[in-house]
């Protein structure tokens, strides 16, 4: 008796929790990211491709990707499918400011066309 337990391919709709947000000196803004629900592709959170982020409000919008973290290890499929953790660096200006400063509870959504 054979089972073929094959692990479906990355990709598709994804939702992840913001459980860290602070200011990276000279490179932008940090998102600690913890992976609420999907199987999201490396290829769709890569630098350059953009994202949505919603408040807890309600109130969203979408932001770029400027780049991956490697405080916590290279950034690779493996890795996020493992841990369900990523780090996103964005630019300051997408962080935002004030009560529309992207902060731990909001909600990061993709993939953005």
């Amino acid at each position: 008796m054979s089972t073929n337990s094959r692990k479906p391919a990355p990709g598709g709709a994804f939702r992840f929790r913001v459980s860290d947000s602070l200011q990276v000196p000279l490179r932008g803004h940090l998102l600690r990211l913890r992976l609420l629900d999907g199987q999201p592709s490396m290829k769709d959170l890569a630098p350059g491709r953009k994202v949505r982020v919603t408040a807890p409000s309600g109130a969203g919008r979408e932001i770029g990707i400027v780049g991956h973290s490697a405080t916590g290890g290279v950034a690779t499929q493996g890795r996020l499918e493992q841990t369900g953790e990523l780090d996103l660096v964005i630019g300051t200006n997408d962080a935002g400011e004030g009560v529309e400063r992207i902060e731990i509870g909001w909600v990061v959504t993709g993939p953005v066309a």
